[in-house]
């Protein structure tokens, strides 16, 4: 699987063997598929619910009960996981890296470690800390190739190893509007510009050749750890139940459709209030302060705070670009692979489009999604990944 070159076999290595807390947040997705946004939703989330536990434990005239922690940039609090800066080598051994003090510190203010990442389900950490410590890898089953980008050959990405602890919020989109998304930005950043066509792109990016490798795979890869969406308790820790204090429940996987919190965002802001187990957000505070916030023009008007900081923009592009669903089927209808830019007539196909389903055809998508979520009680999760490849 192709990485940033920001992202070392070191760090994607030890990002897979991080031991996990109760109360670590892992935000998870495919790049360009609402990553940032969600960053935003949860940190604005928890922010809130601490500043009003805080204020709920103490007398209202005391100075100790005000809280005003707050972040300039989303990645003060939801750092990415897998890049090099945000790790170090151990004061113990070289061999060995751990999270960065910068990250460390600004987790250790907020109370608690939350993460965005691009790496798939199998190269994410399973493992519970045990006494501030490594825990010990005692099960290497799936996971010889994890630290250097593992392979996708043979499925290797469907990997069902449970977490014994912490909270993994997987985000999907439109994959038509994450291939024209994904585009965009990466033939707009002044550093690493990919400067072939649409055209190319669109069949680098099926062939898996573009960072992070094949979305279908991601996708499937991920369908695999909500199919058996519970902790491992198997090692003694019987503990992972309905928690406040550390803000675990009893599954640790949630899903969210971009789709869905587009159409209906204040339901899909309770389900991750409901997921984090955020109990001290009044309902006023949500629904006049909380949730405006959350909209595109808001966050577009203080776009400081989200775009990317080691990323310079080409003629003036705006990382949050458009923030509608659609876009990339009108790119994929308006382009042929003579670059002639002829629109096609609505319910015609172009030779991208036509290229686009047969690709998903090929990786048997489908198939692979009804059968790693096969049954009843998986309809609605299997709805949503099945929806992701859809015109």
């Amino acid at each position: 699987m192709p990485l940033l070159p920001i992202s070392s076999p070191s760090t994607i290595s030890a990002c897979r063997e991080l031991p996990l807390r109760p109360s670590d947040i892992f935000i998870c997705s495919y790049p360009k598929s609402g990553t940032t946004w969600t960053q935003h939703i949860v940190l604005t989330l928890l922010l809130a619910d601490r500043k009003y536990k805080i204020a709920a434990s103490t007398p209202c005239d005391s100075d100790a009960g005000k809280d005003d922690l707050a972040y300039n940039h989303v990645s003060d609090y939801a750092p990415f996981f897998e890049i090099d800066a945000h790790w170090q080598s151990s004061p113990s051994t070289n061999s060995t890296k751990v999270l960065a003090d910068s990250v460390r510190e600004n987790h250790d203010r907020l109370g608690r470690r939350v993460f965005n990442t691009h790496l798939r389900w199998d190269m994410l950490p399973k493992r519970r800390e045990v006494d501030g410590s490594t825990p010990q890898n005692d099960d290497k089953e799936g996971n010889d190739d994890v630290n250097t980008g593992p392979s996708d050959d043979n499925d290797s990405y469907i990997h069902k190893e449970r977490p014994q602890c912490g909270k993994f919020i997987y985000v999907t989109r439109n994959q038509i509007d994450v291939v024209a998304s994904f585009y965009h930005h990466l033939s707009n950043q002044i550093e690493g510009t990919y400067t072939d066509t649409f055209e190319t792109f669109l069949r680098d990016w099926m062939d898996g050749k573009i960072p992070f490798g094949s979305s279908l795979h991601h996708l499937i890869g991920f369908a695999g750890g909500f199919a058996d969406n519970l902790y491992d308790t198997s090692r003694g820790h019987d503990d992972i139940g309905d928690d406040e204090s550390t803000g675990v429940t009893d599954q640790p996987l949630l899903l969210l459709s971009y789709e869905k919190m587009k159409s209906n965002l204040r339901t899909e802001v309770l389900r991750i209030i409901s997921f984090l187990n955020l109990t001290h957000i009044p309902s006023h505070v949500l629904e006049e302060e909380i949730l405006p916030s959350f909209g595109f023009s808001s966050m577009k008007n203080n776009i400081e705070k989200f775009q990317p900081k080691s990323v310079g923009w080409l003629n003036g592009f705006q990382f949050l670009r458009k923030g509608v669903t659609g876009d990339g089927r009108r790119l994929l209808l308006n382009r042929s692979t003579n670059n002639s830019g002829g629109g096609k007539e609505e319910g015609e196909s172009s030779e991208l489009m036509v290229a686009y389903n047969d690709w998903v055809e090929r990786e048997e998508y489908r198939s692979k999604i009804s059968n790693v979520l096969r049954g009843d009680c998986y309809e609605d999760c299997r709805e949503v990944f099945l929806s992701v490849v859809e015109k």
